[in-house]
Parts: structure tokens; C-alpha cells; sequence
């Protein structure tokens, strides 16, 4: 699995996940290492994630506190942009 981000004028190095994605891991591995940092290189920034349990979890919420999310409500279809970009690299390989 990978994990990247996107904006209108930049994007973050893919982050490797070996193992399966658990909120700890996702902590551990995207959010202290490269979302807070990329995030607050944004300016006015909107941090996006879907409602999987890792994204979504207390303690994944805690390290969050300080980056605007948007709102995302429970059972929503994914329509995040990234999607698009796996889509094509997916076809590409």
C-alpha cells in the first residue's frame, strides 16, 4: 500500500506502508512525518480523508487537531481526487 497527497501546487513523496494500514501505523508512518509538515506548508489548507477506520480513529483524530479537515460524512462515496491518479497509474501498469 501507498499513501500520497496532492494540492493545487505541490504534492508529497509516496509513503510506503508495509504492513496493514492500522491508525497506529498511519499516525507513525503519514501523519506525524508528512501530513502536519505538508499541511502546514499550505496555506489555508484542507486536509482530505475518507471515513476508513485508521483515518478516523481517536487517536488519529488527536494527532489531526491542529490541521483543518474537511467534513466527510459517514457512508459518503469516496471522491477524493487521488483516486483519479491511482486509477491511472493502476491502468499504466
Amino acid at each position: 500500500m501507498v499513501w500520497g497527497a496532492i494540492s493545487y501546487e505541490s504534492r508529497n513523496t509516496l509513503v510506503v506502508i508495509p504492513l496493514t494500514l492500522t491508525e497506529h501505523l498511519y499516525v507513525s508512518l503519514v501523519i506525524e512525518p508528512v501530513v502536519l509538515s505538508f499541511m502546514n506548508n499550505i496555506q489555508g489548507g484542507v486536509f482530505q480523508k475518507d471515513n476508513a477506520s485508521p483515518h478516523t480513529a481517536v487517536v488519529t483524530q488527536q494527532a489531526l487537531q491542529s490541521v483543518y479537515m474537511l467534513p466527510w460524512p459517514a457512508r459518503s462515496p469516496d471522491i477524493s481526487p487521488i483516486e483519479h491518479v491511482w486509477n491511472i497509474i493502476g491502468r499504466q501498469l
